[in-house]
């Protein structure tokens, strides 16, 4: 496993974390079952992967063995977009169920963080108490995402999580904006996201089909169409490309192993469904195989 700076601060992360929200067939199977979701962690642990994401509280399946105080071990978690005098009472549920001081990431959306009354000012005070060590903003939605192509990150804020993936690159300015400003980058979506599965991505001709092809394959059917101008960009492509002579569908470690290889990127934050599929992504199946 590689480890990275996080931006300024002195958190080593490996360049792979535990994301909280499933990634890759949530609207297909569903959320692994409990104990499932325990294997998936402790081996996680085992493999070198240290940033655990809670999401909006994942922390539940976390095992208990991985919680407490560590030095080498971080935890995420999102808030999304809260009121100002939530904020702290939100950190202090999540840091009791994980047994730590601090939140080592705290993830807020970027129009929340710049627009709530209150809000940027409540989580600095968080900071200043130790409850928080690095502010990341998520940049989801459409305006966000563009906003930070073009200006790059705010400079108050410690960190982003950006959508970057093989087929959706327009990031990248915003990427080698963090990059000269000192700033920590997660990625989000490396996997092109839950909407479609893995196989779908990657095995249709998008070249040849429009949006409503999406509509086709997601599970989700019209409904997902208020989202295409979100979602299409980022799942239709030349997935295929990532395959190996003879391989039909290509293994995610590539995937990954593509958004890590650009330069200001730290950590991709990857949910996986199941053992099998964390060893896929780390690219250890045949290690695995032969055990």
């Amino acid at each position: 496993m590689e480890y990275r700076r996080f931006g300024q601060t002195d958190m080593e992360l490996s360049t792979v974390g535990l994301g909280g929200l499933l990634a890759r067939y949530e609207g297909i199977n569903g959320h692994p079952p409990p104990e499932e979701k325990r294997r998936i962690y402790l081996r996680a642990a085992e493999l070198g992967v240290n940033l655990f994401d809670m999401g909006y509280g994942d922390e539940v399946h976390i095992p208990d063995e991985l919680k407490g105080p560590r030095d080498d071990r971080f935890f995420s978690l999102k808030v999304g977009a809260p009121a100002a005098a939530e904020v702290e009472g939100t950190i202090d549920k999540h840091l009791a169920n994980v047994r730590r001081e601090a939140i080592d990431i705290l993830r807020v959306h970027h129009y929340a963080y710049l627009q709530n009354e209150g809000l940027a000012e409540r989580i600095a005070e968080c900071k200043a108490k130790g409850k928080v060590r690095a502010v990341c903003l998520i940049r989801h939605m459409l305006a966000d995402q563009q906003a930070y192509a073009e200006r790059g990150p705010e400079p108050e804020a410690d960190a982003d999580l950006v959508i970057y993936n093989y087929v959706c690159r327009w990031q990248a300015p915003g990427i080698a904006a963090s990059a000269r400003a000192g700033k920590g980058v997660l990625i989000m979506k490396a996997l092109g996201g839950q909407w479609l599965s893995w196989a779908d991505k990657t095995q249709t001709d998008w070249s040849a089909v429009d949006e409503s092809k999406v509509e086709e394959l997601s599970p989700r059917g019209e409904g997902i169409r208020g989202e295409l101008p979100l979602v299409y960009p980022i799942v239709s492509g030349p997935w295929h490309e990532l395959a190996e002579p003879g391989e039909l569908v290509p293994r995610t470690e590539r995937a990954i192993q593509w958004v890590l290889a650009t330069e200001g990127v730290h950590c991709t934050l990857v949910a996986f469904a199941s053992v099998e599929e964390l060893e896929e992504g780390l690219g250890i199946m045949e290690i695995s195989a032969a055990i």
